[in-house]
């Protein structure tokens, strides 16, 4: 684990992460000085010959995953990007996860997300060989996906670079299985207490938009921390009471019956390419937040078609702007999220 702050923390406390599903996976922990703010302005200057003297010790070199982490690098990742140009020189083999690429806000979340990303990132790149493998034995030209947490689908290179982004996928997917063999795009679903961990006694309740499970970011409440990759949202309530939730006429309520892996894989069959993106803007104007807006929708959009959706099929699920508290006027945190049609090609998900 490699912070780039302005000064090391000066309590142990501090220097660790409180979750202890997170610190478990750390074996050595290291500080680079810099850092940027919210609006990514310099906090310091990069020390990027401390980033290589920290790349000659033994307990770098011999790491299988290396997560580097930026304050402020959601706004300006250059001095992440810095650094890891130097790892990957040195270290070609390891597995680096940068918090910039995987988005989001607050130090204690992305760095929970780039430690487990770090940590999957061998053990998930020899499963995905195997699939691999057997997929082309099974169905040669078959493409292969990987279900993500929002319900979606990566391709085979993004999850390899990222495998935390299949963290939460099996609620989302049996979510979105229930919904489809309910002949619903839109509805609310109790599930079963196998298609995650929650409250003993208590079953999940979660809901379907437009074909895909409604998610959150920095809900995982499985794993004792928040992440800032988005999973699906799930309300859990007494089976009595869940069983009763209020239904709507555009939003009525489905029991999801049967195998949760099978509910799973019909989830898989209908799931879509998809992109979200979590970040901080400055505006002044109403047409200042237009083009904020726009040029994120066209960022995510420019993502999902990279991750397998058919050009011009990228539409909008979810949008939304609001103020950040505590910050100059004018800052706005900026969230959309995307969903494509799949290309003409085979997919096994």
């Amino acid at each position: 684990m490699l912070r780039i702050v302005p000064r090391p923390a000066t309590d142990d406390a501090l220097g660790r992460h409180p979750a202890t599903v997170v610190e478990d996976l750390v074996h050595g922990r290291f500080t680079v000085g810099g850092g940027s703010d919210l609006f990514g302005r310099a906090l310091r200057e990069l020390d990027l010959a401390g980033a290589e003297r920290l790349a000659g010790l033994p307990a770098v070199r011999d790491a299988d995953g290396i997560a580097v982490v930026a304050a402020g690098s959601h706004a300006q990742p250059r001095q992440e990007l810095a650094v890891a140009a130097v790892l990957r020189r040195r270290l070609p083999s390891a597995h680096l996860s940068l918090a910039a690429d995987l988005g989001g806000q607050g130090l204690v979340a992305r760095e929970a997300t780039a430690v487990l990303d770090a940590a999957l990132g061998r053990r998930a790149a020899d499963l995905l060989d195997e699939a691999e493998d057997a997929a082309g034995r099974l169905l040669p030209g078959a493409a292969l996906t990987v279900a993500r947490g929002d319900g979606g689908w990566a391709s085979l290179a993004l999850a390899r670079a990222h495998p935390v982004l299949g963290v939460g996928a099996g609620p989302a997917l049996q979510l979105q299985g229930a919904a489809a063999l309910a002949g619903r795009t839109d509805c609310r679903v109790v599930l079963s207490p196998a298609a995650a961990e929650g409250p003993a006694g208590h079953v999940p309740l979660g809901e379907v938009r437009h074909g895909l499970a409604s998610v959150q970011p920095y809900g995982t409440a499985d794993l004792g921390t928040a992440l800032v990759v988005p999973t699906a949202a799930l309300t859990w309530m007494p089976p009595a009471a869940a069983g009763s939730a209020a239904g709507t006429a555009d939003l009525p309520l489905v029991t999801a019956d049967g195998d949760p892996l099978q509910l799973a894989c019909v989830g898989a069959a209908v799931s879509r390419p998809t992109a979200w993106l979590d970040e901080i803007a400055v505006i002044d104007s109403t047409e200042r937040l237009a083009e904020v807006r726009r040029d994120a929708q066209e960022r995510a959009t420019a993502i999902v078609t990279a991750n397998g959706a058919a050009p011009g099929t990228a539409t909008v699920v979810e949008m939304s702007a609001v103020a950040v508290p505590y910050s100059p006027s004018g800052t706005v945190r900026v969230r959309v999220r995307i969903a494509g049609v799949a290309d003409d090609r085979i997919g096994i998900r």
